[in-house]
This record gives structure tokens, C-alpha cells and sequence, in this order.
């Protein structure tokens, strides 16, 4: 089995980052930044769409780049590992990751957490023609590590995540503590509370 983690509100709490980033962003074209809730019911969706849906108008690269100026400054200080993950990957299983953030901002998470062995392969958004929800992430991890779909599983805290392992053929399994509600992800697939319940699950 080879278990595909998403980044943000499933592997890493990444809530501050995303949201002060957000911030500068914004700033950045003196408007007022949206809600948290406008801006985290997006995340997992590559980050010039989010700018384009949240900032009509305005330059969707020049945003994005300063957001990740910014991100980059304040990530190390607010991002963690969710409780339990640490010790759920110290536990023998094949992982891979399959994140919308940049290939850029994937590495650089791994990097920080010293996990650039852990994984078989690291995949952000913009290294396939489609991101999520689209299925071409799945297709590709499954090429590169020449597993089938019957032998991965998808983790991930929002319906792009579930969607994307559902047009892939994998299953999913929704995390709750993340940033979409567990009502929206059951829709999807089975959802645990804690990194114990999904330990549990894996059966790893």
C-alpha cells in the first residue's frame, strides 16, 4: 500500500501561514483581505486560482508572488506537524505526497520537517497539466512508483483531495481536522477524527 498525504490542514497545520500570507497579499493591493473562511475553503486549489476567484481584477501573478514571499518568511515559525504524524511516519509503509502547493512550496515543507527521505515522491500542483481535482497527480505517482490503484490510498482534508482519488480509481480516506467539515468530506469517503483513529485505519 502506498499512502499519498496532502500538505496543508492534513500533514501540516498551515492554518497562520496560509491566512498572514494572505495578508501581505492583499496589502500588497490595498484591499482588504476576504474572510478565513473564504480563503481556506480554497486551499488545495493552485494558488493563481485562489488569487483570481478572491481578488477579481487584480494581477493574479504579482499576488501570488508576494504571497509567497511571505509565506516563506513566516512559515518556519507557524507551520507543525499535526499531533501523532510523527510518530504515524515513523511506522513502516510506503508515503508519497500530493500537494497544490508549488513543487517549489512541497519541497520546501519537506526540507523543513527533514522528511526528503520519507517519501518515494513530493508532487505541487503545478507539476502536472492539471491540479487537483483532477487526477493527473494520482496518475503520475502511480507511474513513477509503478503501483496501482488498487494499492494507494488518499489522504487529504478537503473534497479536491477525495475527488481527485475518485477520478483516479484510489481509494480516500477524509481527515477532520483540516479545512474542509467532515459533513462535506463524508460525501466523499470515510473520515477519522485523529491521526490514532487513522493509524487505526491504515492498519499500519
Amino acid at each position: 500500500m502506498l499512502v499519498v498525504f496532502d500538505l496543508d490542514g492534513t500533514l501540516v497545520d498551515s492554518t497562520q501561514a496560509l491566512l498572514e500570507s494572505h495578508d501581505a497579499a492583499f496589502a500588497s493591493v490595498g484591499l482588504e483581505r476576504p474572510s478565513d473562511e473564504a480563503i481556506l475553503e480554497l486551499i488545495g486549489l493552485p494558488l493563481l486560482h485562489i488569487m483570481e476567484t478572491l481578488a477579481p481584477g487584480q494581477d493574479p501573478e504579482a499576488m501570488s508572488e508576494i504571497y509567497s514571499q511571505a509565506y516563506v518568511r513566516v512559515a518556519p515559525s507557524c507551520e507543525r506537524l499535526f499531533d501523532g504524524m510523527s510518530e504515524l511516519l515513523a511506522r513502516p509503509f510506503r508515503a508519497a505526497v500530493a500537494t497544490g502547493k508549488s513543487q517549489r512550496g512541497a519541497d520546501r515543507v519537506v526540507r523543513q520537517f527533514d522528511l526528503e527521505r520519507r517519501f518515494e515522491i513530493v508532487l505541487g500542483g503545478n507539476s502536472v497539466p492539471r491540479p487537483k481535482p483532477h487526477p493527473d497527480m494520482l496518475n503520475a505517482i502511480m507511474e513513477a512508483t509503478d503501483t496501482r490503484p488498487d494499492e494507494i490510498v488518499m489522504l487529504g482534508d478537503t473534497t479536491y483531495d477525495l475527488e481527485m482519488a475518485k477520478s483516479a480509481g484510489t481509494r480516500a480516506i477524509g481527515v477532520a481536522w483540516g479545512h474542509h467539515t467532515k459533513e462535506r468530506l463524508e460525501a466523499w469517503a470515510p473520515v477519522v477524527d485523529t491521526v490514532a483513529d487513522l493509524t487505526r485505519l491504515l492498519g499500519v
